[in-house]
């Protein structure tokens, strides 16, 4: 038996905190949005770690699993429907009155009605369909009363939710399918109808060999995720004769997990992310967030070569920084080169104009681009096909290994020589994420930091052997064993009765030899604090702290500090604490040694401490406390803060 939680039923336990959001009293559109975040953490999880674990875990564990994951569906789909109950804001095409229902008759005829393809199920043959929304339709002849099943898929890129007009709320796509079906099935009794969605596990990777084209592979990886074995199947009723119906015409496994509810409301509710802000009066609509423009609006180059310069998104404008980094480099005749490794990228990104524009002005542009990011690989290979066209130089990632490090290299001719200037970040170069999360932009014209950079580069693109750097660490080749000796020469500060001290935030921690490490360190006396805002295998004891951080932003940024007062060491980059991140990915951590920056980042992970909106304390044992304000204290948001921060930075 593990002295660590599951990495699973923690994660469960996190998404159960993203639940409680869109349970807080928040504008009406900010908590159907966090119905949608949790429902599509869902989603993901299980298409991705729930098909991961199926032939790893006992049978004993799977069973721990599987029961926790179905608790947690039953809770938010029973929220959801309480919420809605109250709200009224997704409503029945029945409960329209006379007018709603000629809306809704003339609503499907025009938009949906053309779009749907009836499809009859033989009785031969099972339905090896693709991950989606589906309805079941069961027909009967009028004449022989014959019945038949049928099947209708709901495209992906119809509206699950239609406004109506002059009301302040809407219907379902799926509802009004099934109150107009008899405009599909003409001549026949409609008997039954209902909805089913269905997951596909995303595990699936060919891996080819030296001489595949990564980008051949991709495309082959997907036409076999589409066909991969269903993780989970949801129906949109609890009767006994549908749910076994669904069963035998669909090829499940012993291992799929079936959730059934009773409405077709309730299935596939991650569409929640899309839900129409239209509807909301302006006090119930999403808050909207300026960011503050804290970058000036003259050169960047001369602003960042007087000393490094750091952005925390997106409180500080994405747009002013990171943005206008590579278009001033677009734009600069004097700019030679530019560098940067792609993750996951926005649409209309205008980071990837400003390199299809470098390119076009003759600046040599290298793009290393991760094919493999799950869920992006259609997107990216776009992205990649444009690039390509535009005489952008792409290199594709290892078929072995996925690069996560976020780092961006332009090097620019200048009187003294060629100078180097560096971006480092926490986030994706992605537009979109950066009004979503938080992160940072770590700028720098330190040559020697941007000497190293470039050798990380070229290890990524080209045959390399590995180097030691004193101011980046990168996985898999050394950030593991930096860590960990990082944390032994804390130990023996403690061992001497001197102050020693860990600081962690990152996403998830769940690597079984780290959390060993600190194990080791808080019974030797050092002062542990992590804020972890996901999966997490250690909890709250003596001489470790463990919070979790969620609100309005997806806490992203990752940062580690080691020691206290001068000699502490700050790291800030692209890595979590997991198994992956360490010894399977190409991941970046640069030392931050600019006195004023890493001041204000222990000013931050102080305001993340005083957090007693947002905060949880994780103990073990998958038990989440929050933290609320004393009586005479006054509610303080570490976000709220870290927006007042950018306001007193910003630039008029």
């Amino acid at each position: 038996m593990s002295k660590y939680m599951s990495r699973d039923i923690s994660w469960i336990r996190f998404n159960r905190e993203v639940l409680e959001e869109a349970e807080k009293k928040l504008p009406l559109a900010e908590r159907v949005l966090f119905y949608g975040i949790t429902g599509d953490n869902m989603r993901e999880f299980c298409m991705v770690r729930y098909p991961a674990q199926v032939d790893l875990d006992s049978d004993e564990d799977l069973d721990k699993f599987q029961d926790a994951l179905a608790k947690h569906y039953s809770e938010y789909v029973r929220s959801w429907q309480q919420f809605n109950k109250k709200q009224q804001l997704v409503r029945r095409v029945k409960d329209l009155g006379d007018g709603g229902a000629k809306w809704s008759e003339k609503e499907f005829r025009s938009t949906i009605f053309p779009t749907l393809q009836p499809i009859a199920v033989t009785k031969s043959k099972t339905l090896n369909l693709h991950p989606g929304t589906y309805l079941i339709v069961i027909t009967e002849d009028k004449n022989t009363e014959e019945e038949r099943v049928n099947y209708i898929e709901v495209p992906k890129r119809l509206a699950r939710y239609s406004p109506v007009p002059g009301k302040n709320y809407c219907v379902d796509a799926l509802d009004l399918i099934q109150s107009n079906l008899k405009y599909m099935f003409k001549d026949r009794k409609i008997v039954d109808s209902f909805a089913f969605s269905i997951l596909r596990s995303a595990n699936v990777y060919d891996l080819g060999d030296d001489q595949s084209d990564p980008f051949t592979m991709i495309q082959k990886t997907l036409r076999e995720r589409e066909q991969s074995w269903i993780t989970r199947v949801e129906i949109g009723t609890v009767d006994k004769k549908s749910i076994k119906l669904i069963k035998s015409v669909l090829p499940l496994t012993q291992h799929t997990m079936i959730f059934a509810s009773n409405s077709s409301g309730t299935i596939n509710l991650s569409d929640l992310k899309k839900f129409p802000n239209s509807i909301f009066s302006g006090k119930d609509q999403i808050r909207k967030v300026t960011p503050y423009r804290t970058f000036p609006s003259t050169s960047l180059f001369d602003y960042i070569r007087k000393e490094d310069r750091l952005a925390f998104h997106p409180f500080e404008s994405y747009e002013h920084s990171m943005v206008k980094f590579l278009q001033e480099a677009a734009d600069d005749p004097n700019v030679i080169s530019i560098k940067i490794s792609l993750y996951r990228i926005s649409d209309n990104s205008k980071i990837i104009e400003a390199l299809l524009r470098a390119a076009d002005q003759g600046k040599q542009v290298t793009v290393l681009i991760e094919l493999k990011a799950r869920f992006d690989e259609h997107h990216n290979m776009e992205v990649s096909s444009i690039l390509r066209e535009g005489g952008v130089r792409l290199v594709y990632t290892s078929p072995t290994i996925k690069t996560h490090a976020k780092v961006c290299i332009v090097t620019r001719k200048e009187k003294k020589g060629v100078r180097t200037y560096c971006q480092v970040g926490t986030g994706n170069y992605s537009e979109s994420n950066a009004k979503q999360y938080t992160d940072y932009s770590y700028f720098t014209a330190d040559q020697e930091l941007g000497y190293d950079l470039t050798r990380f580069f070229n290890v990524l693109c080209s045959d390399q052997g590995n180097f030691k750097s004193r101011k980046i660490i990168y996985a898999p080749y050394n950030m593991r064993s930096e860590i960990s000796e990082n944390i032994d020469h804390e130990i023996k500060q403690a061992k001497h009765g001197k102050p020693a001290e860990i600081v962690i935030k990152c996403n998830s921690f769940t690597d079984d030899k780290m959390a060993d490490k600190i194990l080791a360190a808080a019974k030797a006396g050092v002062k542990v604090t992590m804020i972890i805002r996901g999966a997490c295998i250690i909890g709250t004891q003596k001489n470790i702290k463990v919070y979790s951080i969620v609100g309005q932003f997806l806490e992203h940024s990752r940062l580690y500090v080691f020691g206290t007062g001068k000699r502490a060491k700050y790291y800030l980059g692209s890595a979590d604490l997991m198994h992956r991140n360490l010894s399977l990915r190409n991941e970046l951590l640069i030392m931050v040694e600019n006195d004023e920056i890493r001041q204000r980042l222990m000013k931050h992970i102080k305001w993340y401490l005083a957090d007693n909106t947002n905060r949880r304390v994780i103990r073990p044992k998958y038990a989440y406390d929050s933290v609320v304000p004393d009586k005479d204290d006054d509610a303080f948001s570490a976000q709220a803060r870290f927006m007042k921060e950018a306001k007193k930075l910003a630039l008029t």
